[in-house]
């Protein structure tokens, strides 16, 4: 698993997750303490852009809803960016997609905290 963390918005207000690989047993602690890191850091506001992310286990699934419960009941939101078609799917059956939105071009996932 590759992630990497980076800051977006005027002021810095948004943070952004870029994941890509396998989110496992062996990933998904490095996974949740990245999260675990954002909202240490006071931001609540986070795009998940997993481009790139081929397999994510269920536990890493529950890292996304508990991240999603925590942005919003600090006023943030939590969006996902570049959901490739497998991911997407699996996104869909365990209904994530009815409440997390979801885009394919980074200025308007961006734009959507405004």
């Amino acid at each position: 698993m590759e992630i990497a963390l980076s800051k977006a918005g005027d002021m810095g207000e948004i943070a952004v997750v870029r994941v890509s690989g396998v989110v496992d047993s062996e990933t998904v602690d490095r996974f949740g303490e990245t999260i675990n890191d954002v909202f240490a850091d006071g931001c609540y506001n986070i795009v998940l852009d997993i481009d790139g992310l081929t397999y994510i286990n269920t536990a890493g699934l529950s890292i996304i809803a508990d991240a999603f419960k925590k942005s919003s009941q600090n006023k943030g939101q939590l969006k996902i960016l570049h959901a490739g078609e497998a991911i997407r799917e699996l996104l869909d059956v365990v209904r994530f997609t009815k409440i997390i939105d979801i885009y394919e071009n980074e200025e308007e996932a961006l734009g959507s905290f405004k």
